[in-house]
């Protein structure tokens, strides 16, 4: 066959929109082109993929290879396409039976040994994945995230020769078990604070009832210690409002023990972090700390070093919970919905 489709996942705020890899093997003279708006480094996986083949043992088309990135009207980013496409060539080239292909998506950057490397948003693809009943596989160190989804089939390949010896029927990969639950004593303890009745108190009002706090007293009250406290004595997060903040720290890469992956957040950005850090964006929009903070606890020290655009950027998450990036080809919105708690010092006077 010289046509074959793959599935695969692209990122886009906290949603994995379906990308369809399209791949086609025609007559003339050999070449290797990738369309669909992909950006530069989707188009280096060129080079990556027919490495990648090589010294997996493959046989790499002569042929001309148009590699079509469905829908054409979604930016890709990223090296997550390397593992999809290098299927889709072997697929159309009738190296892998392709049966087994439409009940699996593929999200992964290959090494030019044909080793699968990590990549950010498998949380959001697992989910996806979950929602239409297939497989999803992605390299091994994504896998104790991805699994983290409920009903989620996740397969962890090591290499290309692995992964198609799984779809071949050979030497089956068996689906990842999440990992184990979170230590709830994992958190600050509140027993680290001495006295401080009064402030306590109001610590656990704020904690049942949801309010933010300002904390005033002057330098060497404890007013940090006690703040980092706050996240100990929440209820614990739902499992929607756990998953979402997960996927959040996935996009960033934000590195975590499998112990501590669904706990409540606490954010401390430094008072000299610009509106962009707190808010999130970039050229490949990023969630920021007022995001990363979803379901959470959001510290401002030193409130009043804290620029006035900053301040300003707190005013949308606060309200609706959410924060909107827009961009010239497409918004993102991300959830922000935080327990902001701010501390200061006396005023001189």
């Amino acid at each position: 066959m010289d046509l074959s489709v793959i599935y695969s996942r692209a990122l886009a705020g906290v949603d994995a929109p379906l990308v369809q890899v399209e791949t086609h093997l025609s007559n003339g003279l050999p070449a290797f082109n990738i369309v669909g708006l992909p950006e530069t480094v989707v188009r280096e996986s060129r080079d990556r993929v027919r490495c990648a083949l090589l010294n997996s043992h493959f046989e790499f088309p002569d042929r001309r290879i148009t590699v079509n990135l469905a829908p054409a009207d979604l930016p890709k980013e990223g090296g997550r396409f390397d593992l999809p496409i290098a299927l889709g060539i072997l697929s159309a080239s009738g190296q892998v039976p392709g049966e087994r292909l439409a009940q699996h998506e593929f999200v992964g950057e290959l090494a030019l040994n044909g080793t699968l490397r990590a990549v950010p948003g498998v949380v959001a693809a697992a989910g996806a994945a979950e929602r239409e009943g297939r497989f999803l596989v992605v390299a091994p160190p994504c896998a104790p995230l991805a699994a983290r989804v409920p009903g989620s089939r996740i397969i962890a390949a090591t290499d290309l020769l692995t992964l198609c010896a799984h779809l071949n029927g050979a030497s089956p990969i068996p689906p990842s078990e999440p990992p184990p639950a979170g230590d709830p004593d994992g958190y600050p303890d509140m027993r680290d604070v001495a006295g401080q009745h009064a402030a306590r108190r109001v610590l656990e009002i704020a904690a049942a009832g949801g309010h933010h706090l300002l904390l005033e007293g002057p330098p060497g009250a404890g007013k940090t210690l006690m703040a980092s406290r706050l996240p100990g004595i929440l209820p614990p997060p739902e499992a929607q409002e756990a998953l979402t903040g997960l996927a959040l720290r996935d996009i960033q890469d934000i590195a975590l023990p499998c112990a501590h992956l669904l706990q409540r957040p606490f954010r401390a950005p430094h008072h000299s972090a610009s509106a962009a850090a707190l808010a999130g964006g970039g050229g490949r929009p990023r969630p920021g700390e007022i995001s990363l903070a979803h379901g959470g606890v959001l510290f401002l020290d030193e409130l009043p070093e804290f620029s006035r655009h900053c301040l300003e950027t707190l005013r949308e998450p606060l309200e609706s919970g959410e924060i909107t990036l827009s961009r010239a080809r497409h918004k993102i919105t991300y959830p922000a919905r935080f327990q902001l708690v701010a501390a200061m010092n006396p005023c001189p006077c």
